[in-house]
């Protein structure tokens, strides 16, 4: 069990600040340096607190300003309580030098945490509430959208915040330990395959496209829709969306898509075949 310290009522305030700037991070973001300048601004709050000499700081900050940083919005918040607690030991052992595995740890860990992210919390977490609130909406029911807002967007701002004092917490010692026991890529692979799950899901509820057309030969009905649903129920919409994923992955903009599936569903239509 990892003991950590307490956290002040002076440093808890600079922890705040450090969030609040946190929070602008696709405000700053570049295609250059990605999310190193909105790094910096929230490192600036701890920078001010632990440091006296104005040459430290300004050397400190532009430390974290000038290099490439670019990871998820949730575990940017992780990598910026941990590099308060490494620039706070920094600031009261010099002698020690640690501003290059400051740098180093910031990019080792921001790939590996983006990925972590992405797949928990943008292809797992997300899917899951947006299917939850999009069976509510799609009534045309406000508490859905109001939902989602709350749900996702409410619970990675209190996540993002607890990992930004835990990393300030815990240090280094977090991460480490955390991939020494073998949770996070567990997390990670389960995380995956929790979304690709959900995104099916999604695909047969949301996407439904029926078959119209039903010629009369000989005197029967040649019922092409129920032909489909025999060999695989929601076969055309998994097709319908892989074509999409194939085209977006080619360079179409989802406004191209759109225009481009809303054409042919009236053409379809006009026909009688959708």
């Amino acid at each position: 069990m990892i003991k950590a310290p307490e956290i002040t009522a002076e440093e808890r305030k600079m922890l705040n600040k450090a969030y609040y700037y946190s929070l602008g991070t696709n405000m700053a973001s570049s295609k250059v340096s990605q999310q190193s300048k909105c790094f910096a601004m929230a490192m600036s709050s701890g920078i001010d607190m632990f440091y006296s000499d104005p040459e430290d700081k300004r050397k400190a900050f532009y430390r974290h300003a000038g290099e490439f940083f670019n990871t998820h919005q949730v575990f940017l918040g992780l990598l910026v309580g941990i590099c308060l607690a490494m620039e706070k030991q920094q600031a009261e052992h010099p002698e020690e030098d640690i501003t290059e595995t400051i740098s180093t740890l910031k990019a080792s860990l921001m790939g590996p945490t983006a990925g972590i992210g992405d797949s928990f919390f943008f292809n797992c977490f997300r899917v899951i509430i947006a299917g939850l609130c999009i069976g509510i909406a799609k009534d045309g029911n406000l508490l859905g959208v109001i939902l989602f807002i709350l749900l996702y967007g409410g619970s990675l701002l209190v996540i993002k915040y607890y990992f930004l004092t835990a990393g300030y917490r815990y240090g280094t010692t977090l991460i480490s330990e955390a991939f020494k026991s073998g949770i996070v890529p567990l997390i990670t692979e389960a995380a995956g395959i929790l979304g690709a799950i959900m995104v099916g899901v999604l695909i047969a509820q949301n996407i439904k496209i029926n078959i119209r057309f039903a010629p009369v030969i000989g005197g029967a009905t040649i019922n092409f829709q129920g032909m489909l649903d025999n060999i695989m129920p929601g076969l055309l919409s998994i097709l319908l969306w892989a074509w999409a994923f194939s085209k977006t992955q080619k360079g179409w903009g989802p406004t191209k898509l759109i225009f481009v599936i809303m054409g042919a569903c009236i053409v379809l239509a006009f026909f009688g075949i959708l």
